[in-house]
Order: C-alpha cells, then structure tokens, then sequence
C-alpha cells in the first residue's frame, strides 16, 4: 500500500489536467476513482504483476482520496474567503 502514498499526486495531478481539458466537475469523483484504479493496475503490471487486484485496490482507495483532498482544499478554500482572510 505504500505506492497508493504515490497515486495520490499522480491521480490529483490527472484529473487537473481531465478538468481543465474537458470542464465539468460533476464527475470528477468517478474519475478520480477509475483513474486511480487503471494507475494501481499499471503498477502492478509493471513491478508486481502477481498482485494485481491488491494495487487495484490501493490505486481505488488513491483515488478516493484524491477526491477528499481536493475537496478539503475547496472547502479551505471557501471557509477563508467567507470569514474574509482571502489572499493573505
């Protein structure tokens, strides 16, 4: 599980890109999650091909997260400029 600890960035920086090129945030957690499942299955193809459905998973959970901490940097995000502390 620790290269779930590298998806992360990849899938958040993946879905940058996905934003930015196609729009829409509807489905963004349904990307994140199918992002992070075709990058754990890559992984495990390339250094552990005899555990597969276990870096599924990892990339699954990855991508997962990658939704969370997006979404915790937007809330961040809006709890500051509501309270007024903006761009300090």
């Amino acid at each position: 599980m620790a290269a779930a600890t590298i998806i992360v960035p990849v899938v958040l920086g993946v879905t940058q890109v996905y934003k930015t090129t196609f729009g829409g945030k509807k489905r963004l957690p349904i990307i994140n999650l199918i992002i992070g499942m075709v990058i754990g299955g890559l992984w495990a193809m390339s250094f552990a091909p005899n555990e597969l459905v276990t870096f599924i998973w990892g990339g699954a959970l990855s991508g997962m997260a990658a939704g969370g901490f997006y979404d915790l940097g937007v809330n961040l995000k809006e709890i500051a400029v509501s309270k007024g502390e903006g761009d300090r």
